[in-house]
């Protein structure tokens, strides 16, 4: 007979945040970053003393239908996240899993004994009481005669049991009623401190559903205009409660709270002719729920994998918080004057890397990815960049100057 040897999956392992976490910093999708991690624990629990994490990334990749570089971009974000320390073992394993089969089997019988001592029993006097109640009567037994005596003992005996029989229930009517007096007073002390705490947020919780409305709805205005109106003109997406909260969840987990990032997803989408349902043969059309009902939909998007790897230029980055709602402005200033083909694509591949005061006012520093777009830019942008940065800070610490560089990313 063949023995099984087990490990032990922990529930909610298929949508564990850590596994999500390792996700988003490798790169790869939530699949193949939960199916790595099961080639890992299946390796631990072989390995001896298991725990101990030996794998080799071209099996798992040849074994699991992935590349090996995604592997090993999965496996060292696992050690930089800390699930596997630097000796190589599994940091979770002793709390989740046990050391050895026996012990397994071991866990099991005494769950198995332990279920069975919570088996009631009857005890031995109550057993007795009703094997008595129901057992025959003998028939040498003495009948007692119908007497007047006898038959006003048992009317006082059925009245004085009635009585008792009265006071019983209306005890436990009056439990009943006390009981639920007392739920009724504890529910409208939950009430009422719950319209406490509500009040004391009322205004946190509108300023909040406020601004996570005006999201939604800038993100539903980009959607518009870069995809439903190549798909029906005129016509808006509709904006149920279920994308509402879809829409939310990718704002936070795959664009990281950045509308540029949102708008070039849309950007991808609306130059994909198989998105826009224009491929002959292919009876399939993009729709705003499907953009955002997962994050592996987002990445299918984002890898190329409906466009052939044909992306629009990626626009133009600001690494400086602050200068983010501003820097935005100065490229709908740049396209509105310049054209948005010809600022996508010499501004491509820039990003605004810092700002540092100066005065009064402020020095932004623009980094360029090449010596000839930092010149292009300097002979052909400068003076707008320099304009419009004014003008779209001065509420804050206005810009007086951008200063172009071509700096290697490290």
């Amino acid at each position: 007979m063949t023995t099984i040897e087990w490990y032990r999956v922990y529930h909610g392992m298929p949508e564990d945040a850590k596994l999500r976490v390792i996700a988003k910093r490798s790169g790869q999708s939530m699949a193949h970053v939960v199916t790595v991690w099961l080639c890992v624990l299946d390796a631990a629990s072989r390995f001896k003393p298991r725990g101990t994490v030996k794998v080799d990334s071209e099996q798992i990749a040849v074994m699991q239908d992935i590349t090996q570089e995604a592997v090993e971009a999965i496996l060292q974000a696992m050690r930089e996240k800390g699930m596997i320390n630097e000796e190589g073992r599994i940091v979770s394993w002793e709390t989740r899993q046990y050391l050895s089969d026996s012990e397994r089997a071991k866990k099991y019988r005494e769950g198995q004994k332990e279920d069975a001592s919570q088996t009631v029993t009857p005890r031995h006097d109550e057993s007795r009481a009703v094997t008595e109640q129901h057992a025959p009567s003998h028939k040498n037994e003495k009948i007692q005669p119908d007497t007047e005596n006898r038959v006003q003992n048992a009317d006082t005996e059925n009245r004085s049991a009635e009585s008792a029989d009265l006071q019983k229930a209306e005890s436990s009517d009056s439990k009943k009623s006390d009981k639920k007096l007392r739920a009724r007073a504890e529910k409208k002390e939950r009430e009422k401190e719950k319209q406490k705490i509500g009040g004391q947020a009322t205004a946190l919780s509108q300023n909040e559903e406020k601004a996570h409305s005006q999201i939604l709805q800038q993100m539903r205005d980009i959607w518009d205009q870069e995809v439903q109106s190549k798909l029906t003109k005129g016509q808006k997406a509709i904006l149920t409660a279920k994308r509402k909260e879809q829409i939310a969840a990718r704002w936070v987990e795959d664009f990281q709270q950045d509308m540029r990032a949102w708008r070039y997803y849309c950007e991808v989408i609306g130059a994909s002719d198989f998105c826009l349902g224009k491929i002959p043969g292919k009876n399939w059309t993009i729709t705003l729920g499907w953009a955002v009902e997962s994050s592996e939909h987002v990445a299918k998007i984002l890898e190329g994998g409906f466009s052939g790897g044909n992306h629009p230029p990626r626009p133009p980055a600001c690494e400086v918080i602050a200068l983010q709602e501003a820097f935005d402005g100065v490229l709908a200033a740049l396209v509105q004057k310049h054209g948005k083909g010809a600022c996508r694509s010499w501004f491509a591949g820039t990003s605004i890397i810092r700002m540092l005061r100066h005065g009064d006012g402020a020095v932004v520093t623009m980094r360029c990815p090449s010596k000839f777009i930092q010149e292009w830019i300097t002979q052909h942008y400068l003076a707008d960049l320099n304009r419009f940065f004014a003008e779209a800070t001065k509420d804050g610490a206005r810009v007086t100057h951008v200063e172009l560089i071509v700096e290697t990313v490290a």
